[in-house]
């Protein structure tokens, strides 16, 4: 029979709300909830982008893998062969690329910039191809690829002369220190979303730094790229203990990890702030639900009186102002979703290169932050709507009735 008696007072519930007053205090309850999870989903959204950017950038721009001389001497090209066949052999390497790397001055007149030098062979021009805008990206002797930050702090565009200055620090003397400089043509610019590359990087072919440097030959490392990338710790250790102690390999993680793990805690303290917004959304509930009690008193007193417990009566009002928090948690994560597709889509918010390591804010949207959202969200909601209704026992038929009367 109870059941029966509550699924009529539920759809009537649902039917027929009985005063303005209560009719306002439900839609700042669901306006409430749905702008506070709205926020809070879209700022997961936007720095889970944030952090899958930021590691995709950092794969991208750098080996996962780099094998150089335990002495930090230069590697000979005998070497550099030997290691690749043997990385070769190794599944999950996806390539092998000798490189030459060293710091220098770019200069402009009176302008001049630290830069950093890579020099790669001709078959390794798929290394940085993405990141040009000419569908033939090899450059040739006399020509350089430059970071487009770079090329507009020292006032150059395509096609104009760049100065490279490599100072001779191993051969300072009394008169000073010794430097190379050569001039070269850019050829294009080099856009990799990674501020800290695309402000220093400049990349030629190996004989024109070797001309730079004043090497007969040799390169700085060898640089590795895998299939997956997580599995570089791993394989770093394999090859040195195949290659010897005269080596040393550092996979990617040992220089990023602390930054990305640092990124994902951020990403989580934000979530937590945000997460205070559906709390003070509760507020509304909370009030909503007191309202509701207070509308339905003389219901109540006949639900009392028939012999309902009060977990029955708690049931009935938990369930119609659950639901509807539920449908309002929903619409908070689809309002979310939209909020950080706009938000990205409209790229009106530039992050600062040199703070966030990246210029641009994308939105990534996945299965796991949404099911967080959803049971965060919810769990704060039935919370908030169940403080009010532990009033219920407290109330009396014969005051109900009285105060009707």
């Amino acid at each position: 029979m109870m059941k029966s008696l509550e699924l009529f007072y539920l759809k009537r519930y649902l039917k027929a709300p009985k005063r303005n007053l209560f009719r306002f205090s439900f839609v700042f309850m669901v306006l409430g909830i749905v702008l506070s999870v709205g926020i809070l989903s879209a700022g997961l959204h936007l720095f889970q982008g944030y952090e899958s950017t930021l590691k995709k950038l950092l794969l991208d721009s750098f080996a996962h893998i780099s094998i150089s001389s335990a002495d930090s001497a230069m590697l000979s090209d005998e070497q550099s062969r030997s290691i690749c066949k043997i990385a070769a052999q190794k599944e999950g390497v996806s390539s092998c690329a000798a490189t030459l790397q060293f710091s220098l001055l770019a200069q402009n007149g009176a302008k001049i910039r630290a830069a950093n030098l890579r020099a790669y062979g001709d078959s390794d021009a798929a290394l940085y191809s993405r990141y040009v805008s000419k569908k033939d990206a090899k450059i040739k002797a006399g020509e350089v690829i430059v970071g487009h930050y770079l090329l507009e702090e020292l006032g150059l565009s395509i096609g104009d002369t760049l100065s490279l200055n490599y100072p001779r620090l191993d051969r300072i003397s009394p008169l000073g220190i010794p430097s190379s400089m050569y001039h070269y043509q850019i050829a294009d610019a080099y856009r990799s979303g990674y501020y800290e590359n695309d402000r220093s990087i400049v990349i030629s072919t190996v004989e024109d730094a070797r001309e730079l440097m004043m090497l007969p030959q040799g390169y700085s490392k060898v640089e590795l790229r895998l299939h997956d990338a997580d599995d570089a710790s791993d394989l770093a250790r394999e090859l040195i203990d195949q290659l010897g102690m005269n080596y040393i390999a550092i996979p990617w993680n040992l220089y990023a990890e602390s930054l990305l793990r640092l990124v994902a805690m951020e990403k989580w303290m934000i979530f937590i702030v945000f997460s205070f917004l559906v709390l003070i959304a509760g507020i509304n509930v909370i009030s909503t639900v007191s309202t509701i009690i207070i509308d339905r008193r003389a219901e109540i007193a006949v639900l009392k009186t028939l012999g309902a417990g009060t977990s029955s009566i708690r049931r009935l009002f938990s369930f119609r102002v659950g639901i509807v928090g539920i449908l309002s948690v929903v619409a908070g994560q689809i309002f979310g979703a939209l909020l950080s597709w706009f938000v990205e889509k409209q790229g009106f918010y530039k992050l600062k290169g040199d703070v966030y390591f990246i210029d641009t804010l994308g939105a990534q949207i996945t299965l796991e932050n949404l099911m967080i959202i959803f049971m965060v969200s919810t769990a704060l909601v039935f919370i908030c709507i169940m403080i009010p209704l532990r009033h219920i026992e407290r109330l009396q038929i014969i005051d109900i009735i009285r105060n009707k009367h």
